[in-house]
């Protein structure tokens, strides 16, 4: 492990970090937020949290040297972990200053919004300066590509590095088409498509009649599969059906691999990217669940309205949890036992691999399946060569060894964190819900942390083992878990 590398580039991304945060500060000089009591520190908090991560960056910059041909997967992985680490120690800098909570809240808030898990500690918003609730939005929109993506694309100086960082940061082990001679022109090209998506949803949710800032505060967090928002009701608090059939639309495409967009842009290949398997079964979920949960909805009557209000309910509430964003325009906790097993099962599935989403992704799931029927048919037939393959292309060993190490370690660590979490006085069902919900960036549960609640009750050591999960699943388990192999740290 080449340390000075890792905190050479370390100290680039905090100054990157800085920049970003002349947005909310834009928005605390710019909006007045007369009457509430936070808003007279809230200038002073951002302009304390640039100038540290200004500080610190450009010590951490001038220290120490950075050497590209020492930077390899160890320290893309280390550089990414300590990355999100330390962004969101800065990042709850204003919470903290504002008075808005205390540190381990402030903590759990800012890195649930910069994994996108979206679980939030906040019981209401209304006393939240709107510059406050900006950076708390923008934290996922950030997130959701991916802060390190970003620093990629705008950092020229990283050159291959950047690749070790993009490889360790990209969710679901995804591939992305490297046309162009250097990873940086890759990510850039993600960033545009992430941008310009953005754009158009905002345009549409205004279109809706939802008021400007409203708009760029959801759109950050649907385009990320985050979940937060300005109303403490989630989704419901905008009642309109052309907004809400928006917010499902996009919620759907960002749980899609980005590098799809990628060969339609680049490729101009509409017919063979509508050909993935995996974007296939994608689509067929969402429909098909979305028709099982509006039959058992409009059947028990749990959602009030017309077909049009159950069918959106349904589509909204199954979309949300299978793209891990976490928005809510129902308490699900209260339908039908049969629905509420639904929604946790596909806490466990996720989106597509390079997609915003979180979760184990649908990737993985079907290498997993597709081994197990090799293993089936292996002992009918032993001698057989059998391959596994996805698409056309048949897979290494080495990655299936890898998706099923991936599977067997997610439900390790769920079942851990559960056990930990019964063990402060959480009921099972909080705690095991909470728990895949964070490791899978998720957000809602069931219990006390489900949609109509929050994690404001859950204990401060929970909330530390909860902000570890998040962590774990923003970065796909192996970035973060082999740093605590000690030969990782050798030179």
């Amino acid at each position: 492990m080449h340390i000075p590398s890792v905190l050479n580039i370390l100290g680039n991304l905090l100054l990157v970090l800085g920049g970003t945060m002349l947005l909310p500060l834009g928005v605390a000089l710019g909006l007045d937020d007369a009457g509430k009591a936070l808003e007279q520190y809230e200038v002073l908090a951002f302009f304390i949290a640039i100038a540290t991560a200004v500080v610190l960056g450009g010590t951490l910059r001038t220290l120490f040297e950075l050497q590209l041909d020492r930077v390899g997967n160890r320290e893309g992985a280390a550089t990414v972990t300590f990355t999100w680490l330390s962004f969101s120690l800065i990042g709850c800098l204003p919470y903290v200053i504002t008075g808005a909570c205390g540190f381990t809240d402030a903590y759990y808030e800012t890195i649930s919004g910069f994994t996108t898990t979206g679980a939030s500690i906040f019981t209401r918003l209304d006393h939240l300066p709107r510059a406050l609730m900006f950076w708390r939005c923008q934290t996922q929109w950030m997130g959701g590509m991916g802060i390190v993506v970003l620093s990629v694309a705008i950092l020229p100086l990283l050159g291959m590095g950047g690749y070790r960082m993009f490889k360790a940061e990209v969710p679901g082990g995804a591939t992305f088409q490297r046309d162009a001679p250097r990873i940086r022109d890759t990510a850039k090209v993600l960033w545009a498509l992430y941008i310009g998506m953005s754009a158009v949803e905002v345009g549409l949710l205004m279109l809706g009649g939802m008021a400007a800032y409203d708009a760029v505060c959801h759109t950050f967090t649907t385009m990320s599969t985050g979940g937060y928002s300005t109303s403490v009701q989630s989704m419901a608090g905008w009642p309109s059906p052309f907004i809400q059939w928006t917010v499902i639309a996009f919620m759907f495409l960002a749980g899609i691999n980005f590098g799809i967009y990628q060969q339609i842009v680049l490729s101009r290949q509409l017919r063979k990217a509508l050909q993935d398997g995996e974007l296939k079964l994608y689509a067929i979920m969402a429909a098909g669940l979305t028709a099982i949960v509006f039959s058992i909805v409009r059947q028990a009557g749990a959602v009030d309205g017309g077909a049009e209000a159950q069918l959106r309910a349904s589509a909204f509430q199954v979309v949300s949890i299978s793209t891990t964003t976490g928005y809510g325009t129902e308490d699900f906790d209260q339908w039908p036992d049969v629905l509420r097993l639904i929604m946790v099962s596909l806490m466990f599935v996720g989106g597509m691999a390079g997609s915003t989403a979180g979760g184990m992704k649908l990737q993985r799931w079907i290498i997993f399946f597709k081994a197990t029927v090799v293993e089936l048919r292996r002992t009918i037939n032993p001698r057989g060569v059998l391959v596994i393959r996805i698409g056309d292309r048949p897979l290494d060993r080495e990655v299936v060894s890898n998706v099923m190490g991936f599977l067997a370690m997610f439900m390790f660590l769920w079942f851990v964190s559960s056990f930990l979490l019964t063990l402060m006085g959480m009921d099972l069902v909080s705690a095991a819900s909470a728990a895949v919900s964070n490791l899978g960036n998720i957000g809602p549960g069931l219990g006390t942390v489900g949609p109509a609640r929050n994690y404001a009750e859950v204990p401060a050591a929970g909330k530390w083992i909860l902000v570890v999960c998040q962590l774990l699943g923003r970065l796909e388990l192996y970035s973060v878990m082999v740093l605590l192999y000690p030969r990782t740290w050798r030179r």
